[in-house]
């Protein structure tokens, strides 16, 4: 059977918050070989009006009922992190396959149990560190390997989020450490270790720093992650909560040059050596999550590992929990 006449992938979405509402259910919609089937949503409300605005009649109060129903090959999850581990194990035992949202876990230890459980169940797992699908990224990654810049000296990642996450607002499990498992590190510094271990390879030593200001919540809304890679080159991620403004850089000095995209999620990149500066344009695609869901499809249909699959998001886990340990953090 051809790709062409092979059935569409049936997914369900459990967690319809922000981030599934502004991309997740829309790039899966968008998808020719996929179909969005079912959602979950604890507060059966919103989970109504998510419904109606995506056209999606099977709907769930429960997780653990969208997911025994059956009729579902795959499965979105979009929930605190603290439910990420059970709701994956339940997922592949019942044969489907698991796309994860980041961070994978709440530790490097559950993230070794998810592995072995969709390894078991033979079922794809898949960590969402979308980043990775960025034409600028991909870019960065040529031109390292080309050596136009020589060998890699660092790699600097500074974001932040205008959130403070208070109260009751949506989204405010970032920054409840039983159910976040950490703050601005895990949440968005996730995504830039991702990156860093993308483009460097293995991790040599990791520090870190860890802090909370103007915030009243016990996870850190300032984390600065330092690590050196095998290879000898280093890298930096300096993360924030409650930011007046987001600078979304991400760069990398070599011996013969520099490679800055600013901001990132643009996709613009200058190239800086001794010829001069040049300036590309590699825009990401409109939505962020498509080429994500694309491949998690293909990887389904090939029966081969996603891009990013379950050993990357372990080893992210793995990073952000030695930065946390060596930060004094008394939640690990």
């Amino acid at each position: 059977m051809s790709d062409r006449d092979a059935p569409a992938v049936r997914w369900g979405v459990i967690g319809c918050g922000d981030v599934v509402k502004r991309r997740v259910a829309q790039a899966i919609l968008n998808d020719p070989d996929s179909e969005l089937t079912a959602l979950c949503r604890r507060d059966a409300s919103r989970l109504a009006d998510f419904g109606r605005e995506f056209g999606v009649e099977r709907r769930h109060t429960c997780w653990r009922e969208l997911i025994e129903q059956g009729g579902l090959d795959a499965v979105y999850i979009a929930t605190p992190v603290s439910l990420h581990r059970e709701q994956t194990m339940a997922a592949a035992n019942a044969g489907l396959h698991v796309l994860v949202e980041k961070p994978m876990a709440m530790r490097a230890a559950e993230c070794a149990e998810m592995i072995a459980a969709c390894e078991q169940a033979d079922v794809r797992l898949g960590v969402a560190y979308y980043r990775r699908f960025y034409p600028v990224v991909e870019r960065i990654r040529q031109l390292i390997e080309s050596g136009e810049i020589g060998s890699v000296l660092h790699v600097d990642a500074i974001t932040a989020t205008p959130f403070l996450f208070r109260g009751d607002e949506d989204g405010a499990w970032r920054v409840d450490l039983e159910r976040g498992g950490g703050g601005a590190l895990m949440d968005i510094g996730s995504h830039r270790i991702d990156l860093f271990l993308h483009l460097c390879g293995e991790p040599a030593e990791i520090r870190g720093v860890c802090s909370t200001v103007a915030a009243d919540h016990a996870a850190e809304n300032c984390a600065v992650l330092a690590m050196t890679f095998s290879g000898g080159s280093t890298a930096t991620a300096r993360v924030f909560f409650g930011g007046g403004v987001d600078p979304d850089e991400f760069s990398v000095l070599g011996t013969a040059g520099r490679l800055i995209s600013a901001p990132l999620n643009d996709g613009g990149l200058a190239i800086e050596t001794a010829a001069g500066v040049r300036r590309e344009q590699h825009p990401p695609h409109e939505n962020f999550n498509s080429p994500l869901i694309a491949d998690f499809v293909r990887a389904i249909r090939e029966r081969r590992p996603p891009l990013i699959d379950g050993a990357a998001g372990a080893q992210t886990n793995s990073v952000m929990q030695a930065c946390y340990e060596n930060a004094g953090a008394t939640w690990v």
